[in-house]
C-alpha cells in the first residue's frame, strides 16, 4: 500500500489492501510473544509515569485503580487465550477479555483515570480488542478497532502501540507535511549559522556544530524551534486521525445499501505556521535523497543549551546528557522521523513542563504530547529503570528498582558527576527516591534573579513537604497494600534541571483580600474576582467600588459563582492537598466534609454499608487531624487584607473591662450588655487572630457565658452568646468540655432549641453530642421545624455554620442511630412534619447534602408512600455529584437513593428519572456505577446492578453492553450464593422490580399481575382497589394508555435481555433456587419463573427455549400436581401454558398428561388458560383422548307428565327445559342431581325452541301457540316480560335485542323486527335448524344444505348445497356456529352425518363419521357433543374431529333424543327424550 498510495485506488481495493496490512500486523504480534510482552512493559511504564507526574498525596479513587485492573485483566485473559489450545478454554477467555477491554475502551477520551489520559487507555484497549476479533477470525471488527485506535489517540498508536503499521498505512500520505517541517527546520537552523549560504540541506548538523554554535542558539530561535516541533507532531497527528476515519468510512460502505456517496480520499495538507509565510509549493529537494538530518528536530542541541544554562545558575560543571548518541535519527530505510526527542525547558528552575501542565487541569493534545516526549527521553537515557504496573496475575519485574545502567565513558570533564535522568516506577518503594527528593528540596539558588527571600522561603517548604512526607510514609508502612496503592512514581532529574515543590498556590487561585484559596470566587463586574463573603462584607460595609480598581460597582447583587474558575481551584486542590490545606480560606465554614459526620462521632450509631477498603478508617482519622491542624494555622494567621484591621492587643484591652464585668457582675442586665457589647466588638473587628480566641477561652469567661445563656430571656442576648460560645469551640475543642462538664448546660441548650431559638441548634451540633442524648430529648420536630423555615431570623453574625446546615446534621445523626423501631418513628416524625419539601430544597446548597441524602433514604424505608413525592421533586443533580466526587460510603447511600426512586408505578415518570440520571452530570454515571458494582460487596450488588441495568434498557438492547453484562451478572451470581440467604432474597426482589409491576409503596404485584393475564382477577383486582384507598385523592393507579404501552415495552425489554443473558444462565439458578428450604425464597423465584417463562414464548426462538425446559418444565409440573394452593396452581397453568407451543416439552407433558387433566379440570374455572393447555394435551397423538374423559350417569329425571322434552339450555350453572305441555322448567345442577327450583306455564300448546341472548339475562321462547315471549332470568326464578303473537307457528328459534328469526311450516325463514309484520325470507327450502353469527343467519335445511342468511340485507345465498343424491330426503337437523367454525349435523351420507365447515372459506375441515343420523349437536370449549338417531351420544375432539368415546342411554335406541346441552367446561351433559325424561352424566 505504501509503494502505491499515488494511484487512485477504488473502495474494495483499500479495503483489501487495509485488511492485509493489517491481518499481516496483528498475525505477527500474535506469533511473538516476546513482542507483546515487551509492549506490554513499555505501556506499563507510561501509565507509571503519567501516575509520578501527579501529587505524592493526592490518594487515587478505587474507581480509577479498577478501570486499571479491567484493562490488565483484560490483557491477561487475551493472553491465556493466545497460548491455550482448548477452544472451549479461548471463547471463554475471549468473552472475558471483551468484557474487560470494553471498559476502557468506552472511557471519555477528554477525561483522566488516576492521572492517566483516557485516550491512552482508550487506544491501548483497541489494539488489544483487534488482536481478540483476529482471534474470532472476524477481519473487519478487527480492522476497525485498529483505525478507532489511531482516532482515539493518533500520538501514542505511531509511537508507541503500532509504529511501524503507522509507516505503512499513513507516513505515505503525509510527504507534504514531512517537506514543510523540512524546509521550516532548515530556515531555522540557517539563521543560527554564520555564513550558512553555502551549506547544504541535507548536511549533517550534528557532525559540523561545535559548542560554541549550540551555546549561540537564542531564546527567540529556541522558541521557534519548540513551536515547530509541536506544530509539526500536531499536524502529523491530525492528518493521521483524517486518514483513519476515511479507511473506517471505506469499510462501513456498502455499495448495495449505503444512500451515502463513495468516501472521497482526503489530502493532507501543511500547517499554516505564524513564524513566517508558508510557501504552498514543496521544493525539488524534498523529493530527492533523505528529507532529515540525523537529529531531526534538533533536540539535542536544545537540551545542550539547558544544561549550559542550568550550570551558569547553579554554579555546576554539567553540559548535555550522556547518551546523546542514542538520539533518534532519520533512517533513509524506513523514511520516517522519530518524535521522542522534543523537549525544550526554557528556564530550568521552574517544573517540568508535564508537571505544571497538571497543576493547571489542562488537557490538550500539546501538553501530553510534551510529557510523552519527556518520558521517551527518560526512557533512552534509562532503559531498565522501568517497573511493570501492578495486576493480579503480573510477575515483578526481573530488572530489580535499583539497577541503573552505568554512564557512558566521555573525553569531556564537564559531563562527569551529572546524574542521568530516568524515570522511576510509582509501584516500588527505593531510598534513592527520597534522597534525590531531599537532595531537590534543599537546594539554593545563586542565580542573579533569585534573592534572599526567595531562598529561605525555598527551604521552609522543603522542611514542610519532609514532614509531609514522613507523615505519608508512616501511613504507607501501615498499610498491608502499600505497594500496589500507596505510592506513586518520581521524576528524578539532574541537579541543573531539579524543580521545587510550589510553596505557594497560583496567584488567580487567592483572593485579594483574605489572602486565601477562594472557596466561592465571584468575579465582578469589573473583572476581578474575589471570595464571595469577602467581597460581601466588604459591600455591607458600604463601599461601592472593586477594592483593587476603585471602579463603581453598577451592580446592588453579587453576581453567580465563577464556577470554572471554581473547577480549576478544585483540581489543583486534589493536586496539592497540603498547600490548599494551608492556604484554605478561614473565614470558611466547616463543611462535613471536613468535620467527621454524625455517624462517624456516636459510637450507638449504625453504620451504611460503604466499599470497604483496608486503610480506610485510618486514612480519614489522618486527615482529619491534618484538615484541623491547618484550619487552626488558617485562623492563627492574620491574612493580607485590604480593609483596614485594629491591633489584637487594642481589642483585647478593650474586651478586658467587659470581661471582668461578665464574670463578676451579679446584675444580670449589666452582663447581657457587656456580651452585647464584646460581640459588637468583636464582630466589628473582623479579626481572627488567635489571641483574641485564647482570651476569651478561658474557663471562667465561658462559664460566665453559660451563666447568662441559662438566666436571660432576651432573644438577642441569647443568640449572641451562642454566637460566641460557637466561634469559641470551633477554634478550640477543649471548650466543649467545658460545655459539656455540667449536664444542666446541655439542658438548657435543648430547652432553648425547643422553645424556638434555631441558633441553638449550631452550638449543639458543634458539642458532638451522642445519639443517647439527642434521643433523649426528641429533637425531631423542632429541628424539623428549623429546616423547614423558609427565611431565616436576620442577624448581624454569621455561625460558623447555618442553623439549617447543624439541624441537617443533627437530623442524620437521629435518623441513622438507635434500632430500627427508633429510626422509623424518628423519620415518620419527619415526614409528618412536611420536614420532605424543606430537605428537598436544602438539597440544592453545597453543604450538608451528604446528611440529606441519608434522611431522605430512611424517611423511604420508614414510609413507602413518600418516594413518589421525593420522586416528582427532587434535584438530582447533586445527588449524582456526590456519586462521582463523594466517599465509598456517600456513593452507597446515594445509588440506594436512587434505586428507591426508580421503585415507581408510573412508568413514565420512572423512565424519565432514569434519562435525567444517565444523561446529566459532568461525568459517566453509568460508568461510575459499573465501577461501582465491579468493586461492591454482594449485598450492595443488588441494589447497583438494577439501576445499572435499567439506565442501560433505556434504549433498545440491540448490542452487547458491558453495563448490561455485568449487571445480570451480578444478580445471577447473588442468587447462586446458596449459602447467603439474605444475598438471594435481596437479589430476587430486585429482579421481580425489574419488570417494572409496582404498587405505590414499591412493592412488586408481579404474582397479581400474572394471575391476572391467567384469568384469575380477584387478587389483582383486591392489589387495585387497596391502592386507590391508599393513595385516597391522588391516585396514581389509574393507568392511561401511555402508560401501559411504555409499561409493555419496557416489560419486553427486561424480560429478553434476562432470558437471553449468557444462553438462559438465569433459569439454571432459578432452578436451584426452586428448590430451596426457605419458603420466601421459592415462592419469589416460582414467580419469577413464571413470568420469564410466559415472556420467553412471546419472543421469537432463539435457542434459550431447550435451555428453560431442561431447567424448569418439571419443577412446574410438579407445582401443578401437589401445591394445595389455587394460585400456584394457576401460576403454574400459567408457565405450562407456554411450554405448549415447544415440541420438546410436549413430549415430557405427555407422559403426565392424565395427571395434569385431572389438575387441570378443576382450573377451568378459574383460570382461562387451561383450556389451551387441555386441548393441547388431547391433540397429542400419543393420547387416548378417551382416558382423559370418563363419565359416570347421574340418576334419570321423569318429566313425562309433561311430555315430550323438547329443548334444553344451560345458562349459568341452571338447566332450562321446554315440554310439549307448554312448561318450562328451571333445574339446579350445581349440585351432583339437578334439582327443580321454578316450573311455569305460560304457553298454551308445546314449547318448541328455547334461545338465551349473549348476556344471558333473558330468555327467548316459541311455541306452537304462535308466540315468541321473552323471560327475564333471575337467580331462581324467570318470568315473562313480553308477550308477541307472530300469526304463525314456532318450531326454530334466534332471537336478540333487535329481531328474531324463526321457522315455521312454510319454507324459508321469518325476520321479526319486534314489530309489525315478520318479513319472510324465502328459498324455496324447509329449514330445520338454525344458528346465528353476527349479522349472519346459518339455516339448515332439507336436500343436506346449509343457507346462509344476510340480516342486514335480508338476501339469502347458499353456504353449502350437499349431495346430489337422492335430493330432498337428506336433512341437516341441527347447526352450532362457535370460533368461526360452523358445525352441522343430520342424515347419513356415506358413512358421514356431520361435517365441520370454517367459516371464511366455507371449506369443509372435518367430518363426523358415524354409523346413524345426527338429531342434535352440542359444542363447548374443547368438545363436540353428537346425539344420534340410535340414541347414543358421541364424544368428538374439536381439534383434530376425532372421536372419543360414546355414550349410551338406559333405553338404548328405543327412545329417540329430542334435545341436547352441555355446559361450557363440559363437565356434565344433558339430554331429553321423547318419553319425557332428562338423563345427565357428570365428568368423572
Amino acid at each position: 500500500m505504501a509503494g502505491n498510495y499515488r494511484i487512485e485506488m477504488d473502495q474494495e481495493d483499500i479495503v483489501r489492501s487495509l485488511i492485509t496490512s493489517v491481518g499481516s500486523f496483528i498475525q505477527d504480534r500474535l506469533i511473538d510473544k516476546e513482542q507483546r510482552t515487551s509492549h506490554k512493559e513499555q505501556c506499563a511504564e507510561r501509565l507509571a509515569a503519567e501516575d509520578g507526574s501527579s501529587d505524592k498525596d493526592t490518594e487515587v479513587r478505587y474507581s480509577d485503580q479498577a478501570v486499571l485492573a479491567n484493562l490488565d485483566w483484560g490483557i491477561d485473559a487475551l493472553e491465556e487465550a493466545i497460548n491455550t489450545s482448548n477452544i472451549e478454554t479461548k471463547m471463554a477467555r475471549l468473552d472475558y477479555a471483551e468484557k474487560m477491554l470494553q471498559v476502557c475502551a468506552m472511557l471519555d477520551s477528554s477525561q483522566k483515570t488516576a492521572g492517566v489520559p483516557n485516550f491512552y487507555l482508550s487506544a491501548w484497549a483497541h489494539l488489544n480488542l483487534s488482536y481478540l476479533w483476529k482471534l474470532r477470525n472476524n477481519v473487519n471488527n478487527t480492522v476497525l478497532h485498529i483505525l478507532e485506535m489511531f482516532i482515539i489517540d493518533p500520538f501514542f498508536s505511531r509511537i508507541d502501540f503500532a509504529p511501524e503499521l503507522w509507516k505503512c498505512l499513513f507516513l505515505p500520505h503525509m510527504s507534504s507535511i514531512v517537506g514543510w517541517y523540512s524546509e521550516e527546520r532548515h530556515r531555522i537552523v540557517m539563521d543560527v549559522i554564520p555564513d550558512s549560504s553555502d551549506l547544504s540541506f541535507t548536511m549533517d548538523f550534528d557532525h559540523d556544530f561545535n559548542e560554541s554554535l549550540i551555546f549561540s542558539v537564542r531564546p527567540d530561535q529556541a522558541e521557534k524551534m519548540q513551536k515547530l516541533e509541536q506544530l509539526y507532531g500536531q499536524s502529523l497527528d491530525d492528518n493521521t486521525r483524517l486518514y483513519a476515519k476515511f479507511y473506517k468510512d471505506c469499510i462501513n460502505y456498502d455499495s448495495a445499501t449505503s444512500k451515502k456517496a463513495i468516501p472521497l480520499l482526503p489530502i493532507a495538507e501543511p500547517p499554516m505556521t505564524p513564524l513566517h509565510e508558508v510557501r504552498r509549493s514543496i521544493p525539488d529537494y524534498v523529493k530527492f535523497g533523505p528529507i532529515l538530518p540525523k537529529s531531526a528536530g534538533f533536540t539535542p542541541i536544545l537540551r545542550v543549551k539547558e544544561n549550559a544554562k542550568g550550570e551558569s545558575r547553579l554554579n555546576m560543571t554539567s553540559s548535555s546528557s550522556d547518551n546523546q548518541e542514542d538520539s533518534t535519527t532519520w533512517d533513509p530505510v524506513k523514511g520516517i522521523p522519530e518524535e521522542d526527542e522534543e523537549d525544550y525547558e526554557p528556564e530550568p528552575h521552574v517544573h517540568i513542563a508535564s508537571n505544571k501542565r497538571n497543576q493547571e487541569n489542562s488537557s490538550s493534545y500539546v501538553e501530553a504530547r510534551s510529557k510523552v516526549e519527556q518520558i521517551n527521553i527518560n526512557q533512552k537515557q534509562s532503559p531498565k529503570a522501568f517497573l511493570s504496573m501492578d495486576s493480579p496475575k503480573v510477575e515483578s519485574p526481573k530488572t530489580p528498582y535499583s539497577q541503573e545502567p552505568s554512564p557512558k565513558k566521555s573525553d569531556t570533564p564537564s559531563r562527569k558527576g551529572v546524574p542521568v535522568l530516568r524515570l522511576l516506577s510509582g509501584r516500588v518503594k527505593d531510598s534513592s527516591m527520597s534522597k534525590s527528593l531531599h537532595l531537590s528540596q534543599e537546594l539554593k539558588i545563586n542565580s542573579a534573579d533569585s534573592d534572599e527571600e526567595r531562598t529561605v522561603q525555598h527551604e521552609t517548604v522543603g522542611k514542610r513537604n519532609a514532614r509531609r512526607r514522613s507523615l505519608s510514609q508512616s501511613l504507607e508502612k501501615g498499610s498491608p497494600n502499600n505497594s500496589d496503592e500507596g505510592s506513586l512514581s518520581c521524576i528524578s532529574l539532574p541537579l541543573s534541571e531539579k524543580s521545587t515543590a510550589p510553596s505557594r498556590p497560583p496567584k488567580d487561585f487567592v483572593c485579594p483580600i483574605t489572602g486565601q484559596i477562594f472557596n466561592d470566587p465571584v468575579t465582578l463586574e469589573t473583572g476581578q474576582t474575589y471570595e464571595g463573603k469577602a467581597i460581601q462584607e466588604w459591600i455591607k460595609r458600604g463601599n461601592t467600588t472593586c477594592p483593587i480598581t476603585r471602579q463603581s460597582l453598577s451592580a446592588a447583587t453579587l453576581p453567580k459563582t465563577n464556577y470554572v474558575l471554581k473547577r480549576l481551584i478544585t483540581s489543583w486542590r486534589e493536586q496539592h492537598p497540603d498547600l490548599a490545606q494551608e492556604f484554605s480560606y478561614s473565614q470558611t465554614p466547616r463543611s462535613y466534609l471536613n468535620i467527621p459526620s454524625s455517624r462517624e462521632r456516636s459510637s450507638e450509631s449504625t453504620p451504611s454499608p460503604t466499599f470497604n477498603h483496608p486503610n480506610h478508617r485510618r486514612i480519614e482519622e489522618i486527615v482529619e487531624q491534618r484538615s484541623r491542624r491547618f484550619m487552626r494555622a488558617a485562623v492563627s494567621m492574620s491574612p493580607t487584607s485590604v480593609i483596614s484591621q485594629a491591633a489584637t492587643e487594642a481589642i483585647i484591652n478593650g474586651l478586658k473591662p467587659l470581661v471582668s464585668c461578665l464574670c463578676t457582675s451579679e446584675d444580670l442586665q449589666e452582663c447581657e450588655e457587656a456580651i452585647l457589647t464584646i460581640a459588637k466588638i468583636w464582630n466589628d473587628s473582623k479579626l481572627e487572630s488567635q489571641g483574641v480566641h485564647s482570651y476569651l477561652s478561658a474557663p471562667t469567661i465561658v462559664n460566665g457565658f453559660v451563666e447568662v445563656l441559662s438566666a436571660s430571656i432576651k432573644r438577642e442576648v441569647l443568640k449572641t452568646t451562642i454566637y460566641i460560645l460557637s466561634e469559641l469551640l470551633y477554634a478550640d475543642d477543649s471548650i466543649g468540655e467545658i460545655l459539656t462538664s455540667v449536664d444542666s448546660d446541655f439542658e438548657c441548650l435543648a430547652t432553648l432549641l425547643k422553645d424556638g431559638l434555631p441558633e441553638a441548634a449550631v452550638l449543639i451540633y458543634l458539642l458532638r453530642p451522642s445519639f443517647s442524648q439527642l434521643s433523649a430529648h426528641n429533637f425531631v420536630p423542632s429541628l424539623t421545624q428549623i429546616i423547614s423555615n423558609r427565611n431565616e431570623d436576620s442577624s448581624d453574625f454569621q455561625f460558623t455554620i447555618g442553623t439549617k446546615e447543624a439541624a441537617v446534621a443533627l437530623l442524620e445523626q437521629i435518623i441513622t442511630g438507635g434500632g430500627e423501631s427508633d429510626r422509623s418513628f424518628n423519620a415518620i416524625q419527619i415526614i409528618s412534619g412536611n420536614g420532605i419539601p424543606a430537605l428537598l430544597k436544602c438539597l440544592e446548597h453545597e453543604n450538608g447534602r451528604e446528611s440529606i441524602v441519608c434522611i431522605l433514604l430512611f424517611c423511604i424505608r420508614a414510609d413507602k408512600s413518600c418516594r413518589n413525592t421525593i420522586a416528582s421533586r427532587i434535584e438530582l443533580s447533586p445527588v449524582l455529584e456526590l456519586i462521582h466526587t463523594g466517599s465509598d460510603s456517600v456513593k452507597a447511600t446515594c445509588i440506594e437513593l436512587l434505586y428507591e426512586l426508580v421503585l415507581l408505578n408510573r412508568r413514565t415518570l420512572c423512565n424519565q428519572i432514569l434519562q435525567i440520571i444517565k444523561d446529566e452530570g459532568a461525568f459517566s454515571t453509568m460508568h461510575t456505577l459499573l465501577v461501582c458494582l465491579q468493586m461492591a460487596s454482594m449485598e450492595q450488588k443488588s441494589t447497583i446492578a438494577p439501576l445499572l441495568l435499567q439506565l442501560d434498557l433505556l434504549v433498545e438492547p440491540r448490542k452487547m453492553s458491558i453495563y448490561r453484562e455485568e449487571s445480570i451478572d451480578a444478580l445471577i451470581e447473588a442468587l447462586q450464593e446458596k449459602d447467603f440467604p439474605a444475598s438471594q432474597l435481596r437479589a430476587l426482589d430486585a429482579l421481580l422490580s425489574l419488570s417494572g409491576h409496582l404498587t405505590n409503596s414499591g412493592k412488586s404485584f408481579l404474582e397479581a399481575r400474572l394471575l391476572k393475564t391467567a384469568g384469575f382477577n380477584q387478587r389483582y383486582n383486591a392489589t387495585i382497589k387497596e391502592e386507590k384507598q391508599r393513595a385516597g385523592e391522588n391516585d396514581i393507579t389509574n393507568t392511561t394508555e401511555e402508560e401501559e404501552k411504555a409499561l409493555s415495552s419496557w416489560e419486553n425489554r427486561m424480560s429478553f435481555v434476562l432470558c437471553n443473558h449468557e444462553k438462559g444462565l438465569i433459569f439454571k439458578a432459578l432452578e436451584e433456587c426452586l428448590t430451596s428450604t426457605s419458603m420466601e425464597i421459592a415462592k419469589s423465584s416460582f414467580i419469577l419463573a413464571t413470568w420469564l417463562i410466559h415472556m420467553l414464548y412471546s419472543f421469537p426462538d432463539t435457542g434459550i427455549r431447550d435451555i428453560a425446559r431442561k431447567s424448569l418444565l418439571e419443577q412446574f409440573i410438579q407445582m401443578l400436581q401437589s401445591t394445595k394452593n389455587l394460585e400456584e396452581k394457576i401460576l403454574a397453568a400459567l408457565a405450562l401454558r407456554g411450554f405448549i407451543t415447544d415440541l420438546g416439552a410436549l413430549s415430557e407433558l405427555g407422559i403426565y398428561a392424565k395427571c395434569l387433566c385431572r389438575n387441570l379440570r378443576k382450573l377451568k374455572k378459574y383460570s382461562t388458560v387451561v383450556s389451551d393447555i387441555m386441548k393441547t394435551l388431547m391433540n397429542l397423538p400419543c393420547i387416548d383422548a378417551a382416558e382423559l374423559w370418563c363419565y359416570t350417569e347421574c340418576p334419570e329425571m321423569d318429566v313425562s307428565m309433561n311430555g315430550e322434552v323438547l329443548c334444553l339450555l344451560h345458562v349459568r350453572g341452571r338447566l332450562i327445559s321446554s315440554h310439549s305441555d307448554g312448561t318450562i322448567k328451571v333445574w339446579e345442577t350445581g349440585k351432583r342431581n339437578p334439582r327443580l327450583i321454578h316450573e311455569t306455564r305460560e304457553h298454551s300448546k308445546a314449547v318448541t325452541c328455547l334461545y338465551v341472548s349473549s348476556s344471558c339475562d333473558k330468555l327467548y321462547s316459541g311455541s306452537l301457540d304462535r308466540t315468541i315471549r321473552v323471560w327475564a332470568i333471575n337467580q331462581e326464578e324467570i318470568h315473562c316480560i313480553q308477550v308477541h303473537d307472530v300469526k304463525e307457528p314456532v318450531l326454530e328459534l334466534i332471537a336478540n335485542a333487535h329481531f328474531a328469526c324463526f321457522t315455521s311450516q312454510s319454507t324459508g325463514v321469518k325476520v321479526y323486527n319486534w314489530s309489525g309484520v315478520p318479513k319472510h325470507v324465502n328459498f324455496q327450502k324447509y329449514v330445520k335448524c338454525l344458528a346465528i353469527m353476527g349479522d349472519k343467519l346459518y339455516c339448515g335445511c332439507t336436500g343436506y344444505s346449509i343457507q346462509e342468511v344476510d340480516l342486514s340485507t335480508q338476501t339469502s345465498t347458499t353456504f353449502y348445497a350437499g349431495a346430489k343424491k337422492l335430493l330432498g330426503k337428506q336433512n341437516i337437523y341441527s347447526l352450532q356456529v362457535q370460533k368461526n367454525v360452523v358445525y352441522a349435523g343430520g342424515s347419513l351420507v356415506d358413512g358421514m352425518s356431520g361435517k365441520v365447515f370454517t367459516l371464511p372459506s366455507k371449506a369443509v375441515i372435518g367430518t363426523l363419521t358415524t354409523g346413524s343420523d345426527i338429531q342434535r349437536l352440542a359444542v363447548n370449549n374443547d368438545l363436540i357433543f353428537s346425539a344420534t338417531k340410535s340414541g347414543n351420544i358421541e364424544v368428538w375432539l374439536q381439534e383434530r374431529v376425532t372421536k372419543m368415546t360414546c355414550i349410551k342411554m338406559k333405553s338404548g335406541g328405543q327412545s329417540k333424543i329430542t334435545s341436547l346441552a352441555v355446559d361450557k367446561d363440559g363437565e356434565m351433559i344433558f339430554a331429553g327424550s321423547i318419553d319425557g325424561k332428562i338423563q345427565v352424566w357428570r365428568l368423572d
